[in-house]
């Protein structure tokens, strides 16, 4: 997926929001927007938009020592396990499940985000009323009978908070007798969860947690982790969530279930859905 005219803004915003967090100083702040700008000028029209947000949030945190979204992830990771342990009851089958988690997907550092414990109605409440929208492209089916042939899943995780979600999921994969491998980011980058923010949840229990690249936002097979090609080669069904993913996987292979919220406008329109709507495409 190509840049629109809207991923300058966004772009844009994400970087000063990164600066916001990394650098204390308006000078520090100053000089890595002025960064941005130029990278967005000399490469903006043929760029695929989560490599430039790669590039983008790399740059501040190698400039700023730091990982600007720590506090951000350790809160939604806390906030979210709580979550995931009071909506686990009323979700009964594979599909709310998974539904479920799609709603978590909101939780992305990419769009204006806030999430705190004053905040989580913004998850919770509408959760029944998530259910009750289901999914706009709803390829459950298709998903659902190359899951029942599949004998190893590999879960591509997105963003810290919905991992708890995600953790739901992959539970449920496990009590089919699936083997499962968990692929995280191996250091910070965005809010996206690491082996370590996996790992802290529990997912190890589930299987092996392998991550599938150093820290880029979505996964391409140039930006591979060493050793990961074996694991995308030799798994039967591959689960990715979010936006990066679609961007950058989507018609690479076949037996991929992207699931995702439409969360800004380039994506909603690339796929010919409304802004926010909940998407399962296999």
């Amino acid at each position: 997926m190509k840049t629109t005219y809207l991923c300058a803004e966004c772009l844009l915003r994400q970087a000063c929001e990164a600066c916001d967090k990394a650098f204390e100083s308006w000078e520090e702040r100053y000089e890595t927007v002025d960064w941005v700008i130029n990278k967005l000028q000399n490469s903006f029209s043929d760029a695929v938009p989560e490599m430039l947000a790669t590039e983008i949030h790399q740059m501040v945190k190698s400039a700023s020592s730091t990982d600007p979204y720590r506090v951000l992830k350790e809160e939604t990771n806390s906030i979210f396990r709580a979550l995931a342990d009071e909506v686990k009851p009323e979700l009964t089958t594979l599909k709310e499940k998974v539904l479920a988690s799609v709603l978590a997907n909101a939780v992305d550092a990419a769009v204006p985000l806030t999430v705190d414990a004053e905040s989580i109605g913004y998850f919770n409440e509408p959760l029944s009323e998530g259910l009750k929208q289901g999914f706009a492209i709803d390829e459950f089916e298709k998903f659902e009978n190359s899951l029942r042939d599949a004998k190893t899943i590999l879960y591509l995780t997105d963003n810290c908070g919905e991992i708890a979600l995600d953790a739901i999921v992959i539970e449920a994969l496990a009590e089919m007798g699936k083997t499962i491998v968990i692929s995280p980011k191996e250091e910070p980058i965005l809010n996206d969860a690491t082996v370590d923010d996996v790992e802290e949840l529990g997912l190890g229990q589930y299987g092996a947690i392998i991550p599938h690249a150093k820290d880029t936002i979505g996964l391409t097979l140039d930006n591979m982790a060493a050793g990961f090609l074996d694991v995308w080669e030799n798994s039967d069904l591959i689960i990715a969530k979010g936006i990066g993913y679609y961007q950058t996987l989507f018609g690479v292979r076949e037996n991929i279930a992207f699931l995702l919220k439409a969360i800004c406008h380039p994506i909603a329109r690339s796929l010919n859905v409304k802004k926010g709507d909940n998407i399962i495409l296999f």
